[in-house]
């Protein structure tokens, strides 16, 4: 079923709601029952799909028989419900499929539908979908990035928010119940964002808000929002392959095959943190959650083979090193599954599988030759790296050259004529052309320790193509053509020169003929000041011609496919996928502060300027410093404004979380008033205590003044013995929990007219006594005194609680459900 954006004609939605209406009247004149009875169902079937964009394509595991990506929006998990006027329904779906990392292609609606219960009588049991709209951002309310920061529309999606919960205002705008914040989200009636997010303060925590693991403004959700945004623009210029993630390894977080990160890992953060900047946990890039999301985890810089082998064990995608043997070494002997034996990572020949792993030579192996020369990168290359790592920038005629540093320092190059050169003699590179720089210095110098040296007669490549070119030395600074440049001259060397009897020859040659490169473009746009005394952004050519050079090097090349573009500065990054698509990106995060401390730096990448957002990041927001140290995670995972009460006077919204905030029991679950008027949270709370058998909330209605509806559940899916039920609650004393007793039990509904049918192809909790044993039922609806419409939320594909004989994912059901006794309806 496939639905396209559009109204249904007002007629036809009418005479859908008088059935509906009629329906309803006539099959519930029989009011003789004393317990709770089924009175309608409609299904709204698992694979029904809206108009939009692709979606699904970071889904994994078990899909239960669906094919992902699909060609459209699924319409499912709905998690609120509104009844309109005319009788049809807004449903609205949460974040998609289930979590921050896989839902970055599910775009947040609200859908107008129209049910036409099957009842005692009437109905045939089907559910319409007639409209949509997509919440969006054009105004730019939101302050941190979402996945479509860079589009006119800025339509939000499920890695933005979660919303799981909905009101609408008497001035007919909505409101959004969110669990990645906690946040309250206002939109107009066409879902356009009136406002920014609104926080949950915490009461107990003067100055504080309550904050979930996902939460924006905290490090540790910033780089997955960060990533996907830079992904959605890649993707929107015709970028077919994801960016990669290249974090410092000490900030990487992890727990897992018998290894687990470390809040002290950083130099200057955890208990390293430096007295004049803010306390902050070195473990904050989430390895597992950024590679579910579809990251590739490249790490650097790692020079022992324990840590190596610790971040193997962790799980990123590749490391780079300054000791490509080393890396290697822990490549070849690490046992990826279990088995005893090593090697996993390596292919039959005894190559890495980069597949499987990257093994990169950081500025081509620094600590055994000096860095980024051409020697530097013959020793990458006979180590078997799959990657050589380098950096580059512009000369004053505007060549690509390789240099880590905006300056040919002291402490790595000499002249080539003896004369002294130091610290007060260095020059920018941007102020000498090619010839001058290749001409005059020669960067050979051994500082690295004993394993690094420039002993000419380790580099028989390197010295070969030099002499050829004409160089003073194979330690002059090379272009990035010489990269090139040099890996073909190697393959020519052990293919048909002096290399050729070499004992490792053929695995040289078949690596280096597939090697990849990973080339940096160093550009640093910070406004301070260096210790030359020159500013920062001042002392290279604009990010624009940087990109564009080292591009132009790699396209003339023919190497699009093997050569990546890699940098600090987004900006730069952001170019390359608008001018040279084929190119992929690489999104390099770290914290290199500047300080009152003998290791102050310059500022790299992560560091606000003058309390100003970094200037790195190409505008996308980074909440320096804000982490679990200095803002802990109160709210649980899935733990936000599950339910939200509309009060009966329309001043008031009554979120509930979920589940317990951390501090608190395990079984109370807060309830917090916001005032419509003041859009502000007033401080006014209740408590609402689960069941022993209860473990979350799946919404909540207030039908008076004081007395409301709250779904409780466990999580149980295609059991009958699972704990669903509805309970009526009474809100009393603030701060006090509220009086609850059961209303009607989900999975034992007397079913006396055969509304549900009799189960076939092994489906559960149908017949006589009708069930609704599904991992999730979160919408509710008042039809009148004595009718209750439930919906579950069928987190589509993933859960099977119905069809639990085919294992086909569950449908929407729409149920109506007719009570013994009238509710007091009213203010």
């Amino acid at each position: 079923m496939s639905i396209k954006r559009r109204v249904l004609p007002h007629l036809t939605l009418l005479a859908l709601s008088a059935t509906l209406l009629t329906a309803c009247n006539s099959d519930s004149s029989d009011d003789s029952f004393d317990t709770p009875i089924l009175a309608g169902r409609a299904v709204l079937p698992a694979a029904t799909f809206a108009d939009g964009p692709v979606s699904g394509q970071y889904l994994s595991g078990n899909l239960n028989g669906q094919s992902a990506p699909f060609a459209k929006q699924p319409v499912q998990g709905f998690s609120a419900v509104l009844r309109n006027p005319d009788g049809s329904y807004l449903v609205m779906p949460d974040n998609g499929y289930g979590s921050i990392e896989n839902s970055a292609d599910f775009n947040l609606r609200v859908y107008t539908v129209a049910s036409n219960p099957k009842t005692r009588n009437t109905g045939d049991g089907s559910v319409k979908v007639n409209s949509f709209i997509e919440l969006k951002d054009p105004n730019k309310q939101i302050p941190f990035t979402i996945v479509n920061q860079f589009t006119t529309d800025r339509v939000l999606t499920g890695a933005d928010f979660d919303i799981e919960s909905m009101q609408r205002a008497p001035d007919g705008s909505l409101w959004f119940g969110d669990e990645f914040g906690p946040f309250l989200i206002h939109t107009d009636a066409k879902g356009v964002l009136l406002e920014a997010p609104i926080a949950l303060p915490d009461f107990e925590n003067t100055g504080k808000d309550i904050r979930s693991p996902q939460n924006p403004y905290n490090e540790e959700a910033s780089a997955i929002r960060i990533m996907n945004a830079a992904r959605a623009h890649a993707q929107a210029h015709g970028n077919k392959r994801a960016p990669v993630f290249s974090p410092y390894w000490v900030e990487l977080k992890y727990n897992t095959n018998g290894v687990q990160s470390s809040p002290d890992e950083h130099y200057a953060r955890g208990k390293n943190t430096p007295t004049d900047l803010k306390a902050a946990a070195s473990d904050t890039f989430d390895v597992a959650s950024l590679k579910n999301a579809g990251y590739q985890v490249v790490t650097w810089t790692v020079n022992d083979k324990p840590t190596m082998t610790r971040l193997l064990k962790a799980g990123v995608s590749g490391i780079i090193s300054d000791r490509p043997d080393l890396l290697y070494q822990a490549v070849a002997e690490y046992d990826a599954n279990g088995d005893g034996k090593a090697g996993d990572y390596l292919t039959g020949d005894g190559l890495i599988d980069i597949s499987k792993f990257d093994a990169q030579g950081h500025r081509g192996g620094r600590n055994l030759r000096p860095e980024n020369t051409m020697p530097a990168y013959e020793v990458a290359l006979d180590n078997l790296m799959t990657t050589i790592e380098t950096d580059t920038g512009i000369t004053q005629d505007g060549v690509s050259i390789v240099k880590h540093d905006p300056y040919i320092e002291s402490g790595k190059c000499r002249r080539a004529d003896g004369q002294p050169y130091g610290f007060a003699d260095e020059t920018l590179i941007k102020s000498l052309t090619r010839a001058q720089i290749q001409s005059t210095f020669i960067c050979d110098k051994l500082f690295r320790g004993p394993d690094q040296k420039n002993d000419l007669a380790l580099s028989p490549v390197a010295a070969g193509l030099a002499a050829r070119k004409g160089y003073v030395s194979p330690y002059v600074m090379p272009t990035a053509q010489d990269i090139f440049d040099l890996v073909a001259a190697y393959i020519d060397y052990y293919s048909n020169g002096a290399g050729k009897t070499h004992p490792d020859a053929a695995r040289r040659v078949a690596n280096a003929k597939k090697v990849r490169f990973n080339i940096e473009t160093k550009v640093n746009p910070r406004s301070d000041k260096d210790a030359h005394g020159n500013v920062y952004k001042d002392r290279t050519v604009g990010f624009e011609q940087m990109a564009d050079t080292l591009a132009g090097v790699i396209v003339a090349n023919h190497m699009e496919d093997r050569a990546d573009i890699q940098s600090f500065d987004f900006r730069t990054l952001f170019r390359v996928q608008e001018k040279f698509p084929a190119i992929r990106t690489v999104y390099l995060f770290g914290d290199f502060p500047i300080y009152n401390g003998p290791d102050s730096d310059d500022g790299t990448n992560m560091q606000d300027e003058a309390g100003k957002n970094t200037p790195w990041m190409n505008g996308m927001f980074w909440p320096y410093r804000s982490t679990v140290t200095s803002n802990a995670f109160r709210a649980q995972t899935s733990g936000g404004f599950e339910g939200m009460a509309l009060s009966a006077d329309g001043s008031k919204l009554y979120p509930l979380l979920e589940k317990p905030l951390t501090g608190h029991d395990g079984k109370t679950l807060m309830i917090h008033e916001f005032d419509l008027t003041t859009k502000k949270f007033t401080g006014k709370t209740f408590k609402y205590t689960l069941d022993a058998k209860g473990t979350n909330i799946g919404d909540f209605i207030l039908f008076n003044s004081d007395e409301g509806i709250v779904i409780e559940r466990d999580g149980s899916q295609g059991d009958m013995n699972g704990f669903k039920k509805l309970f009526k609650i009474k809100l009393g004393k603030a701060g006090e929990a509220v009086e609850k007793g059961e209303l009607v039990n989900l999975m034992a509904i007397k079913d006396p007219y055969g509304i549900s049918g009799k189960a076939t192809n092994g489906d559960i909790g149908l017949g006589d006594t009708f069930a609704m044993p599904f991992n999730t039922i979160e919408d509710i609806v008042i039809l009148d005194e004595r009718t209750l419409m439930v919906i579950d939320d069928n987190n589509y594909p993933f859960s099977v609680g119905r069809h639990v004989g085919s294992k086909a994912p569950d449908d929407n059901e729409f149920v109506t459900i007719r009570l013994p006794q009238a509710l007091k309806l009213g203010k």
